[in-house]
């Protein structure tokens, strides 16, 4: 509806122009030469000329919804009408723009997004001096014609017109040109400028970030949006702007930076996207018009309630007292502060386990570790008997749920005879630091003291918890793909430590950029780094020999994206 409302506003506003130039056609407006006796011939083509730059403008804000957009092309649309109220033919086509705005005011529940203050402040700069503008223009040609007393136009007010109609011509024109011409490219950010603004998204995130996956907004492929005491961490890639987490800073500031983040892609005509969005910023997103899409669940363990007793738990208590009677300990550090011998141990296991390959993500990891910036980090790591370390778990905080978030899990590789369920061990030992408050940062007082885990990519269609009847329709076909894949096993690694499940989205444009924004979210995700289908099938293979209680990791990756080869981070 956003989008069809845009393109008409913006077909009108070319068939305005087009129409006012043709000079045989208009003639001179008598309906607004009784009412206003001074205008002059071609102040009809001025007008004309005016109403299609107020449409162009205002079509960009249809687009995205904006309720100012909708007034001011209701407004125009009607101006628009009464100019062609004329005993010439241009009657009957007014009918047009009077249809339009008709129809924009029969749809105005689709627009529903509030202007942010720096557009309120532009519009009303904008039309401040256009009225200003307009009245000048007046002024003199009254003054050039007050003691004109023959019916003949003065030349001096023509002149002046024209003038004048040849500015607006060139301005519409400009105004076509750059609305066609988009997206464009913001300016490049160097490399001390990306730092600085990182640092000062840290300080945000400290302040005002809580949630899981709110400290990997300073992932460095990400750019910062500033508005207010907010940031917004995105990453613009073929015409998309991916942004991911959620917005972070005060829960008063989200409707008005949302929209101030709007304003700014448009500057760029690109489409948004946003990645595992939370349950509670739907409705900000959706009334920008975009559309949410089940992404599936994340795995967050209360840790205060979480015990190894039980028959639920009975695979998990084999592979931690397994693990515990090989000799192997865990101990947990800030990573800052590790040991040379220690942070170059861990640097070397995490180089072999990936394989040589590079950090890959987006959402769900921070694709860096031991960098000095990243203070206020937790580090599980475990060894065997004779202290050589055998797997680590990074985590980052989450202050909502007063815990941590994992951010990157590995496993030694290298060596043969490994018990399995090392990561099993390392998050149940965690788990346990956690729920008696011994953690860093984690006061022991009563409530909930979160753990979040792994990303279980759509969860409720492959369990059939989901009663869409679209998603009861691909389970089967889910269920086929997922069989060996990340899809399932990550899944099934989380289900043993009894969590909450955190729903998470997938946000998207308009249909027209749907199958663009899934293919650049793949590829930030790293999904698409799959050479051949054998390196696939390697990977489901290697899980299941590290099964039961231990999740293998083989290159580096999002947390819990299914792709060949990719780790899951969670």
């Amino acid at each position: 509806m956003r989008i069809n409302a845009a393109r008409v506003a913006a077909v009108i506003a070319v068939l305005t122009v087009v129409s006012a130039l043709q000079r045989h056609i208009w003639g001179h407006l008598a309906f607004l030469h009784d009412v206003l006796p001074w205008l002059v011939d071609g102040s009809a083509r001025v007008s004309f000329l005016f109403v299609g730059i107020l449409l162009l403008g205002a079509a960009r804000g249809l687009r995205h919804g904006h309720v100012l957009a909708l007034g001011v092309s209701v407004v125009v649309l009607v101006l628009a009408a009464v100019l062609h109220v004329s005993p010439h033919f241009s009657t009957l086509l007014g009918l047009v723009p009077l249809a339009g705005a008709v129809w924009l005011l029969r749809e105005r529940r689709a627009f529903t997004v509030h202007a942010s203050r720096a557009t309120i402040r532009r519009s009303l700069g904008f039309v401040g001096i256009a009225v200003l503008g307009l009245l000048v223009i007046g002024v003199v040609l009254v003054l050039l014609t007050e003691n004109d007393a023959s019916t003949v136009v003065d030349e001096r007010a023509l002149t002046v017109v024209r003038v004048v109609e040849v500015l607006f011509l060139v301005g519409f024109l400009a105004q076509l040109g750059w609305t066609l011409l988009a997206p464009r490219r913001p300016a490049v950010v160097t490399s001390a400028d990306h730092l600085r603004d990182r640092e000062r998204a840290r300080a945000i995130v400290a302040a005002h970030g809580g949630g899981t996956l709110d400290y990997f907004a300073l992932r460095d492929d990400k750019d910062f949006f500033f508005a207010g005491r907010s940031v917004i961490a995105y990453s613009a890639r073929s015409g998309v702007c991916l942004v991911s987490p959620d917005p972070v800073g005060p829960v008063e500031e989200r409707a008005e930076v949302w929209a101030e983040f709007l304003d700014f892609t448009q500057q760029f005509g690109w489409s948004v996207s946003i990645v595992a969005a939370a349950e509670d910023w739907l409705p900000f997103y959706e009334a920008s018009g975009l559309r949410a899409a089940y992404l599936g669940d994340e795995a967050v363990v209360d840790c205060s309630q979480f015990t190894l007793a039980g028959g639920s738990r009975k695979s998990l208590r084999h592979a931690v007292t397994r693990v515990e009677k090989a000799g192997y300990t865990t101990t947990f550090h800030d990573p800052v502060t590790l040991e040379p011998e220690l942070r170059e141990a861990i640097l070397a296991m995490s180089d072999e386990s990936r394989r040589g390959e590079g950090e890959r993500g987006f959402s769900m990891t921070l694709s860096r570790l031991l960098d000095p910036a990243d203070t206020g980090l937790w580090m599980s790591i475990t060894r065997n008997a004779e202290g050589r370390v055998d797997a680590f778990v990074q985590w980052v905080p989450a202050q909502h749920y007063n815990g941590w978030s994992l951010d990157v899990m590995r496993r030694r590789m290298d060596v043969e005879g490994l018990p399995n369920g090392l990561i099993d061990f390392t998050i149940a030992h965690t788990i346990a630091a956690i729920g008696d408050g011994h953690a860093p940062g984690v006061e022991p007082v009563d409530g909930m003291r979160g753990l979040g885990l792994n990303f279980a990519v759509m969860r409720q269609v492959l369990k059939g918890e989901s009663e869409n009847r679209l998603d009861q329709l691909v389970k089967p076909l889910l269920q086929r793909f997922s069989k060996g894949t990340q899809m399932e096993t990550l899944s099934v690694f989380n289900e043993k430590y009894g969590p909450e499940w955190v729903s998470r989205w997938l946000m998207l444009d308009a249909p027209e950029f749907v199958a663009t924004q899934l293919l650049v979210m793949a590829d930030a995700e790293g999904v698409t780094e799959v050479p051949v289908l054998g390196r696939f099938f390697d990977h489901a293979r290697e899980y299941d020999r590290s099964a039961p209680g231990a999740v293998t990791t083989t290159a580096a990756g999002a947390r819990g994206v299914p792709a060949a080869g990719a780790e899951a981070r969670r």
